[in-house]
């Protein structure tokens, strides 16, 4: 007969890693590579409509 499989027991997290880990939540923004990509998107579409 097989033995029920017992349950791990979690270990309680650090409180103090959880600030790091969790450190983006709060005031929403955008990342520094999407506002990179955006300024890169506006210049490309600014350079195609003075070709026009």
């Amino acid at each position: 007969m097989k033995r029920a499989k017992q349950k791990r027991v979690s270990i309680p997290r650090n409180p103090l890693v959880a600030l790091v880990l969790f450190k983006k939540s709060g005031a929403h923004s955008k990342t520094e590579k999407a506002l990179r990509r955006e300024a890169h998107v506006a210049i490309r579409k600014k350079a195609h409509c003075v070709d026009e």
